[in-house]
């Protein structure tokens, strides 16, 4: 189970590590072509999207993954899939329906952007769902990095070249989308798991009695990472919006690449979760994935003065302020995950929804409180702090079925992060700033060496296949 969960989690990050590249030399430049507040906006309209998603397709893509990965007959497999893509389309009709019927009262010219951008969000996480499903994790990394490159393309063409502005970003990002669901359709014959034949009363049920309980979960995990820059827009404006949405994009990283052992780790748990050694296995991958987790943000910390000093636009230099709290908050998060996989491999997806609504609404109760005495520290730290409780109750709910322990090297590894959040505040000048990146990138691959070469044996020897 250990070597499958590193396998899957390498050949993940491969590809989220090129998607991250790509992207992190993007960031200045978008920032640059576009002003604070076109990019707040888009930002805005991003989230938009991440709320509709979970909405108008009953979280059945996550239904897709559980059931369909069980099975080993295609007709089984297909079953679910058809099932799954026949609720996106009917609720998606009558979305872009309504959606349609307003921008065209209220002549809103975003219209026909926002409703492509929402189509093919649609279909890319149906398509993720069902590539998870069949276990084609590779093709899944591939397409992240063709999706970046596409989008990274497009966005050029559309705001630099043709000055489409706002628009034009959007145009891009939906170009980028379209391209990996061309190509998953293409490489797996995606038509021939389509059988709507074979979708039955049954297998829908199935599906909805699971994934239901998802809603408000992926609802609540959209209040907790998103409604900020809403709370943010209608109290502060667009422009602090902006450079929240720029410091929040350093976090993502990791949160991005962090994905990859998530994907892999919901996958090994529904396999691991019958075993007879499940609960020292269970205990060991979670001391090594703090480590991990800690050794990232880590360096994640140590590039945040250089980043906002040398890198990002003048404009969001104060983003440097709110980047190590939402550093925090996403180290969290990463843990949150990680008991959600347990979690989802005893099919307890009432309990998950619970402790995220528990998080959704202490989000928000505190930006609304202080947002307008602390400004943009408020919405920070209210991320912080919902999911650190999330964190906590998913633990508490698991502790009746398994007993966890942290390992004495890992509460120093915890001890050496406290040193480097603080720096990030003290660290002002390039001297220490430069003596922290080292120290991090020791530490980092001191806790990540087995991890490291193995990425770079892959590397290599997938570059002699290619020659």
């Amino acid at each position: 189970m250990k070597t499958s969960l590193a396998k899957n989690t390498i050949y993940l990050s491969i590809g989220n590590i090129l998607t991250k590249g790509i992207n992190l030399l993007m960031i200045p430049l978008f920032s640059s072509w576009l002003s604070t507040e076109d990019y707040g906006t888009f930002d805005l309209y991003c989230t938009y999207i991440a709320l509709l998603i979970p909405i108008i397709s009953l979280s059945s893509g996550e239904a897709i993954f559980r059931f369909a990965i069980d099975e080993t007959n295609k007709d089984e497999q297909s079953k679910y899939i058809s099932a799954g893509l026949l609720i996106n389309l009917l609720l998606l009709g009558i979305i872009v329906l309504a959606i349609g019927y307003y921008s065209i009262m209220s002549e809103w010219s975003m219209g026909l952007p926002f409703i492509l951008f929402l189509i093919v969000g649609i279909l890319n996480t149906h398509l993720l769902s069902f590539l998870r499903a069949i276990k084609k994790l590779t093709l899944f990394s591939i397409t992240s990095v063709v999706n970046t490159i596409v989008i990274a393309v497009s966005v050029t063409l559309f705001v630099l070249v043709q000055q489409l502005g706002l628009k034009g970003i959007i145009y891009g990002y939906t170009c980028g989308l379209a391209a990996g669901c061309l190509l998953i359709i293409l490489l797996t014959k995606y038509p021939s798991y389509i059988r709507m034949g074979l979708v039955d009363r049954p297998a829908l049920a199935q599906m909805l009695h699971y994934s239901l309980p998802l809603i408000p979960n992926n609802v609540s995990w959209w209040v907790i990472n998103i409604s900020d820059r809403i709370i943010i827009n209608f109290f502060l404006g667009t422009a602090s919006n902006g450079i929240y949405a720029l410091a929040y994009k350093i976090p993502s990283f990791f949160a991005f690449l962090f994905s990859s052992f998530n994907i892999s780790w919901q996958e090994t748990a529904v396999s691991a979760i019958h075993s007879d050694e499940r609960e020292s296995y269970f205990n060991q991958i979670l001391n090594s994935t703090i480590s991990t987790i800690i050794s990232f943000c880590c360096g994640i910390l140590a590039l945040n003065y250089f980043l906002f000093e040398y890198i990002f636009d003048a404009r969001y230099h104060s983003g440097y302020l709110y980047s190590p709290i939402l550093i925090t908050a996403i180290l969290f998060n990463s843990l949150i995950q990680y008991f959600g996989g347990i979690q989802t491999s005893l099919k307890r997806t009432k309990e998950n929804g619970l402790s995220t609504l528990a998080g959704a609404i202490i989000n928000i109760v505190l930006n609304l409180v202080f947002i307008k005495l602390f400004d943009l520290f408020a919405a920070a730290i209210s991320s912080l702090i919902a999911n650190m409780s999330i964190c906590l109750i998913r633990y508490y709910y698991l502790t009746n079925t398994f007993r966890f322990r942290i390992e004495r090297q890992v509460l120093l590894h915890i001890v050496f992060y406290l040193y480097m959040l603080i720096s990030c505040y003290v660290a002002t000048c390039v001297p220490w700033a430069t003596f922290n990146l080292i120290l991090t990138s020791l530490f980092f691959l001191y806790i990540n060496w087995e991890y490291v070469m193995r990425i770079i044996s892959k590397l290599s020897f997938i570059k002699t296949r290619t020659r």
